[in-house]
């Protein structure tokens, strides 16, 4: 039986609210959507949602890893070469790249299942993320949310069984960015890609897969669907018969069209939520269609998300002013840090600085971080590798008012991590004037400078979940 291991998903902490927009623009907005920081993208949020997904995994398993995204930080670079050194798989593990399509975080998704029933890989990692940038002021603004999720997919433990897909491709151009754009393009004339691309993509991909698997709609406990924004979703939900498979409030609704994430951050959703026997409908749009079918199994029941995603939603915080926003996705000038970046050393400490492995002492025990030649304690040569913990305590803290920064004051923090090792780095994600000596803290992984050109990433801390 192949199918879902586990799944994790991720939230950024920020939420735009159309009372925000509103008060800057004007207009009736309303509701609210999330917001990535300044110093996440699509590849740090596929990191966490990746990581939530192997919690207490054996990664030795992991074959295979694959990034869906529309907003990879890289046109010409693999990303998803970068998540699996993240999340310590294994250099034999493949790793590939897709996107220019909403469905893609779908297609992900059956790449894995595939590669997992064909006997390629024991397990493969799928994860999916989108930051999409719109001008400001438009409509889009309040509609499209920053957001993540992963699947480890396997044979052995399986929470849900992959039970059948079915995928139409159709040629139809509503939601594009060319080449070297920022911004996202949608074809205004919304009517029309109701009645020639919603309308008759989606049922067409929901009737084929229904037909494949022998289920019919009433079998249905759960809709995961694809929408341009709320209302749309609402809408097609009547539209398609399944208004009893969706929760009152979906989460399109409370986090905004997270794109290619969107497909498996509601199967996350609904996992959370599941029991046994539950029939789960997944369906992704984007130049066609894509819908996949999962039936949870009896190992739901030991199955507990290592950060659920209800929490996540509950720890939302709305962003103070429109400015802060501006200056999160640059869209007036400010001032970046370019420091210097040597691709040799970043080589050279790949181990250390993305899979977090330091050094222990194997005569007195202590560990020690960033590598070194001798023992901080008692000095001896005998230094064995170790994998760093990505919890601690808040050891000493200082406030930095003069580091350039979207989101004044940079906050630097030393921790002492679970299981030995102090580390240094940045504090994200938190208001500076609660940071406390002795505070519960995680690694995140995060944006830090922008050097030689490149996106120069590296581990902060965050206020523990």
């Amino acid at each position: 039986m192949v199918g879902l291991v586990s799944v994790g998903a991720y939230v950024p902490r920020y939420r735009l609210t159309g009372a925000l927009l509103r008060e800057a623009w004007g207009g009736a907005g309303d509701g609210e959507r999330a917001l990535a920081n300044y110093d996440e993208d699509s590849l740090t949020m596929a990191c966490e949602a990746a990581l939530a997904a192997l919690t207490g995994r054996d990664v030795s398993r992991v074959g295979a890893c694959f990034l869906a995204s529309t907003s990879a930080p890289y046109a010409e670079k693999s990303t998803a070469t970068l998540l699996a050194s993240v999340c310590d798989l294994a250099p034999d593990a493949i790793t590939a790249d897709l996107g220019g399509s909403l469905r893609c975080g779908t297609t992900a998704l059956r790449l894995a299942l595939d590669s997992v029933r064909a006997g390629s890989v024991a397990e493969a990692l799928v994860a999916a993320a989108d930051v999409r940038t719109v001008p400001p002021g438009t409509e889009l603004e309040g509609l499209l949310g920053d957001g993540a999720a992963a699947a480890l997919v396997g044979a052995d433990g399986v929470v849900a069984s992959f039970e059948g897909a079915h995928t139409v491709s159709r040629e139809f151009t509503d939601v594009w960015r060319n080449q070297g754009g920022r911004y996202l393009n949608v074809l205004p004339d919304m009517p029309f890609v109701k009645a020639h691309g919603l309308d008759r993509h989606l049922p067409e991909a929901i009737d084929g897969l229904l037909a494949k698997t022998g289920r019919k709609k009433s079998d249905i406990t759960r809709l995961v669907l694809g929408a341009p924004d709320a209302r749309l979703h609402a809408a097609l939900v009547r539209q398609l018969g399944f208004a009893a498979a969706v929760p009152k409030e979906p989460l399109i609704a409370k986090v905004g069209n997270t794109g290619s994430a969107a497909g498996l951050l509601g199967l996350a959703e609904a996992l959370e939520n599941a029991r046994r026997q539950d029939q789960i409908l997944v369906v992704s749009y984007g130049d066609g269609a894509e819908a996949l079918l999962f039936q949870v199994t009896d190992a739901i029941t030991g199955s507990r998300p290592a950060w659920p995603l209800r929490a996540q939603l509950a720890r939302g915080q709305p962003l103070a002013h429109y400015g802060k926003f501006l200056r999160f996705r640059r869209h007036v000038e400010t001032e970046v840090i370019r420091a210097f970046t040597s691709v040799p050393a970043m080589v050279r400490e790949e181990r250390q600085n993305f899979r977090l492995y330091g050094q222990k002492c194997t005569d007195c025990g202590a560990v020690s971080y960033p590598r070194r030649h001798l023992c901080w304690q008692c000095s001896s040569s005998r230094l064995a590798e170790h994998k760093l913990s990505r919890r601690g305590r808040v050891f000493t803290f200082t406030r930095d008012f003069l580091v350039p920064t979207p989101d004044p004051p940079t906050v630097v923090v030393s921790s002492d991590l679970e299981g030995g090792g102090r580390f240094f780095a940045q504090l994200t994600d938190a208001d500076p004037a609660t940071v406390t000596v002795d505070m519960p803290v995680e690694l995140t992984f995060r944006r830090i400078h922008e050097g030689e050109d490149l996106v120069n990433y590296f581990w902060k801390f965050r206020p523990a979940p």
